[in-house]
């Protein structure tokens, strides 16, 4: 990093522990913690997309391409006033980030801000953007090209660099953000519901956080997602850890939910939107419908107070949620 210009030799009076992350491909990530000089920074407040909102624009799509920036957030320049501040400590002495690094509080609204700054009137046109994921969407293969080259142009005019090992051009199947995206619709990735169906039983409240967690992300693709999980979300709660059979059955049951998930349709915002409802004793559920394809499922399970309610009113609780959740779609 040193020759390559992205840190310099340092006399600042701040100083920062530093740690290594091994990554995907076995390499590692240096990262430096800044948690102190994080609680001092005024926060950037510009928005992250919501991952969802990303995907409803790719609906009708056929071609895609992804394209992955290069150590991202190194392509960034620090404030030349503020390199002091982000100084670590290493064996052979202290320095400073010349580019942004890792761990800031602000960095991904800093870089969020920028993509959408570079690809202005494109996004969500035929380009939808995370961070330092790129993903061109269109209708035809020569309509893709033509926006490929829009997209190209526009990195290299403002001197963004693309991992070549990390992109993918021209696909009618692409993963992206941990979803298999086609024209046929959206779905999980096999490789991480594979390793959910793997998940050992958890032993400790975090444990069982982390676990939630991860199929929480995918909790729009399976029916009853809020029923199922009820028996472990409750461990969660002050009245302490106790893993019983109901934990056991809800653990495997979710598991098993997670390697059989549908692919769910994209919407098309020019066709009308449908939502069907369901309520039961242990609670509500809905799922948001197109031309008789899901497009959505939501579920949550009812307090011992609501599940006195007749049938009736959880039947129009059901209705309040959805369209509480999918108001967007209606």
């Amino acid at each position: 990093m040193l020759k390559s210009g992205v840190i310099a030799h340092s006399l600042s009076p701040y100083v920062a522990p530093v740690l290594l992350v091994k990554k995907k491909d076995v390499s590692w990530r240096f990262c430096v913690d800044f948690r102190r000089l994080n609680t001092a920074t005024v926060k950037n407040k510009f928005p992250l997309p919501v991952v969802d909102e990303l995907l409803d624009e790719l609906g009708g799509a056929a071609y895609f391409s992804k394209i992955d920036l290069r150590a991202g957030y190194h392509q960034i320049r620090m404030r030349e006033e503020d390199e002091e501040k982000t100084t670590f400590k290493t064996h052979h002495g202290h320095y400073h980030f010349r580019v942004m690094p890792f761990g800031l509080c602000n960095a991904p609204a800093t870089f969020q801000c920028l993509m959408n700054s570079v690809f202005g009137r494109h996004v969500c046109k035929f380009i939808i953007i995370f961070l330092d994921d790129i993903l061109v969407f269109s209708f035809d293969l020569q309509e893709h090209e033509e926006h490929l080259r829009i997209i190209l142009d526009l990195l290299r005019e403002h001197q963004l660099y693309a991992k070549a090992s990390k992109c993918s051009f021209a696909q009618q199947k692409i993963e992206y953000l941990g979803h298999f995206i086609s024209k046929d619709g959206v779905a999980t990735d096999a490789s991480k519901t594979s390793a959910m169906s793997a998940w050992p039983v958890p032993t400790t409240p975090t444990e069982l956080r982390r676990f939630l967690g991860l199929t929480g992300y995918y909790r729009k693709f399976v029916p009853h997602y809020g029923f199922i999980a009820k028996p472990l979300t409750r461990l969660l709660t002050k009245k302490g850890f106790l893993w019983d059979d109901k934990a056991q059955a809800a653990f495997e049951m979710l598991k098993q939910a997670m390697v059989s998930t549908p692919v769910l349709a994209l919407p098309d915002f020019k066709r009308p939107f449908a939502i069907e409802t369901d309520a039961c004793d242990p609670g509500v559920g809905a799922v948001l419908v197109q031309d008789g394809h899901p497009i959505a499922y939501l579920s949550k399970a009812l307090g011992v107070r609501n599940q006195k309610l007749s049938a009736y009113e959880k039947e129009f609780l059901a209705v309040m949620m959805a369209i509480d959740k999918w108001r967007p779609y209606l």
